[in-house]
């Protein structure tokens, strides 16, 4: 069985030609129900297609089916109930120090160079992926044991137990910017004259750990942390901040049984890695399901578990890295990070989840810890 990313969905579309948004245009659905061409954000019923956020061949096959035409460079498709759908998640956060952070489309919006099979991502997938680097001073090596999320073109956020739960010879060097391959750079498609930039290999200038961080063998609380790099990352078709989940209305989101992605190099703090950038889909579960799962764990509503499917978990991503959040603003697919890689048991046990640091609780943190 095919899945597909519907992040690269969007290259698909072809713009048939423009529709005067004044008048309704009648048409066939693909199950032949009689429908109006609308706007994908007024057609609820491929919007709940979408926000599986891994669709299924047959899903693929629907969606592109239902594709009626464009108007000023935006989706229609043949819906059989349009109604528009109010999406009010992506506005600018009104803070202070809200301008340091992107919003959406200026965040969160990958534009693929190919569709997404099996667990392998595209080269321009996710590019707001960053691998951590490690100096262990007591073998002189260096290496990549965590990953992170750029938020903006000076900081990443990744998981405190990342810089505070290494061992006493490791410190934090660098952070990698841009990287798929990791035997090869740049990235190439078609030979040598049509490659991306190179990996960024940016030095770390301050590492913070949330202050209340608990890592103990029963149990991770407040596992988030912040990188500051020495300079600005150079944004790119391969480099590209996240969104954060900073506005009002994401503090009532639902994660229960919500389809988010996972992305990096399948790297721990002690296990190998993946030559490539991967992605995986996991299913969010219930607070108290979860607790069941981890007795001892004292499992909180700063957390978010998910992943319960057999030999599909964060261990296919990275410590640190990203639990990703898919919602359609408008006509646009943006990527919203909801969690952090935290901690499991043996990874993909099926009916165990993942745990991951719920981002928008820690807003105020965030916030109040970046500088310009």
């Amino acid at each position: 069985m095919v899945l597909i990313s519907f992040a690269s969905l969007f290259l698909l579309v072809v713009v048939f030609r423009d529709i005067n948004a004044q008048q309704p245009v009648y048409c066939r659905t693909p199950t032949n129900e009689r429908g109006q061409c609308v706007l994908l954000s007024e057609c609820s019923f491929v919007q709940r297609i979408l926000n599986q956020a891994v669709l299924f061949k047959d899903d693929l096959k629907y969606v592109q089916a239902s594709q009626c035409g464009g108007h000023n460079g935006s989706i229609r498709v043949c819906c059989a109930n349009p109604a528009v759908v109010s999406s009010s998640v992506g506005q600018p956060v009104k803070t202070k120090t809200g301008k340091l952070l992107p919003a959406a489309p200026a965040c969160g919006v990958q534009y693929s160079d190919r569709i997404v099979g099996g667990e392998r991502t595209g080269i321009t997938d996710f590019p707001w992926t960053a691998r951590i680097q490690h100096y262990d001073e007591r073998h002189s090596d260096y290496a990549f044991h965590c990953g992170g999320s750029l938020i903006n073109r000076r900081y990443v956020l990744t998981a405190a137990h990342c810089i505070s739960g290494i061992p006493a010879s490791w410190t934090i060097s660098a952070v990698r910017l841009g990287e798929w391959d990791v035997f090869t750079d740049p990235e190439c498609k078609n030979g040598d004259d049509d490659c991306y930039d190179p990996v960024q290999d940016i030095k770390v200038e301050k590492a913070i750990v949330h202050e209340k961080f608990i890592n103990t063998r029963l149990q991770v609380h407040n596992d988030i942390a912040l990188l500051r790099m020495v300079r600005e990352a150079r944004l790119s078709q391969t480099v590209a901040p996240i969104c954060l989940p900073l506005d009002e209305r994401f503090a009532k989101r639902r994660y229960e049984g919500l389809r988010m992605l996972v992305a990096g190099w399948g790297q721990t703090e002690l296990e190998g890695s993946s030559r490539y950038k991967l992605v995986v889909g996991v299913n969010g579960v219930s607070e108290q399901h979860c607790r069941r799962q981890y007795l001892t764990a004292n499992i909180n509503d700063k957390q978010i578990c998910a992943g319960e499917e057999a030999g599909k978990d964060s261990c296919k991503g990275d410590s640190g890295g990203p639990l990703m959040d898919v919602v359609v603003v408008g006509s646009e697919v943006v990527h919203y990070i909801a969690g952090v890689v935290s901690f499991g048991k043996q990874c993909g046990m099926k009916g165990v989840p993942g745990v991951y640091t719920k981002v928008n609780r820690f807003s105020d943190w965030i916030l109040k810890n970046l500088e310009p």
